[in-house]
């Protein structure tokens, strides 16, 4: 069934329509139904269209890992640490396609969605916050088949810290939207921004250790990159899955801080930007 811009003003004021008297929660729940609708939206966009579906974005979840695991079997290297190289390269590959995509798609929420953006009910950040929640979901349900996959065809899969993954999980999302946020309303002013960050993100995915650990490199080296707060979040979550005792190259405050103020800037450049009409 196609989406249309009038099903988004049907989802959002059922409630509104349904209760006998306004409350105080109905604000909140009225978009709260407009962002299910959005993902919803969002996922049909995306998947409804093949015949793959869903399974779509596992495949291409795995080919990116799958062409950097041939590459490091064809050069002889092995995942450090004791662990697998599935696990190993699925602990790149996930944080930072769930951080670079909510970037990327949130960057591109507004102009892919001038139609509902009419209605009185939908606002930008809604738009950003159900393709942050689709991206997530997608990433996430796909690193847990490739895990199972990987466990079934007798790689090593052994997770030594819940909290780390949990955690990492949360504030790769959260990062991706605050910088989203930020790239998005700054490109009202400048729409060269447009093409700019994606290119900035290429070169920033070489210097995040998606393939390697940048706790390895030379002393000054890493200490450079691991001003990155996206490096920080791949140390952390595969210290999570690491047999080492070794000591964890993050530092959780510095990612938070990263976290908390590009949310805090990506939101009031936002609204500046929304007063300003551009």
């Amino acid at each position: 069934m196609a989406f249309h811009p009038y099903h988004l003003r049907e989802h959002a004021t059922m409630t509104a329509d349904t209760l006998p008297s306004p409350s105080v929660s109905s604000p909140l729940k009225v978009q709260c139904r407009v962002i299910a609708a959005l993902i919803l939206r969002e996922v049909h966009t995306l998947y409804g269209n093949t015949k793959l579906g869903y399974l779509w974005a596992v495949i291409q979840t795995a080919f990116g890992i799958g062409v950097f695991w041939a590459f490091r079997e064809l050069m002889g290297a092995h995942a450090p640490h004791g662990t697998g190289m599935a696990v190993f390269l699925l602990c790149g590959f996930i944080p930072w396609y769930i951080f670079s995509d909510t970037v990327n798609r949130c960057m591109k929420a507004a102009s892919a969605n001038q139609a509902l953006l009419t209605f009185p009910q939908v606002t930008e950040l809604d738009l950003m916050l159900g393709r942050l929640v689709v991206v997530w979901g997608t990433q996430v349900l796909s690193a847990g088949i490739i895990l199972s996959v990987a466990a079934a065809c007798g790689q090593a899969v052994e997770l030594r810290d819940p909290a780390s993954l949990t955690a990492t999980l949360f504030f790769a999302p959260l990062l991706g939207l605050g910088l989203g946020l930020i790239f998005a309303s700054l490109a009202r002013f400048w729409p060269t921004l447009d093409k700019l960050i994606p290119m900035c993100l290429r070169i920033l995915f070489l210097a995040s250790g998606v393939f390697f650990y940048v706790s390895e490199l030379p002393g000054r080296l890493a200490n450079i990159l691991l001003l990155n707060p996206v490096a920080q979040l791949i140390e952390w979550q595969r210290y999570g899955f690491s047999a080492s005792s070794a000591a964890p190259a993050y530092n959780i405050v510095y990612i938070s801080a990263w976290c908390a103020t590009s949310l805090s800037i990506g939101l009031l450049l936002e609204r500046y930007a929304r007063r300003r009409g551009l």
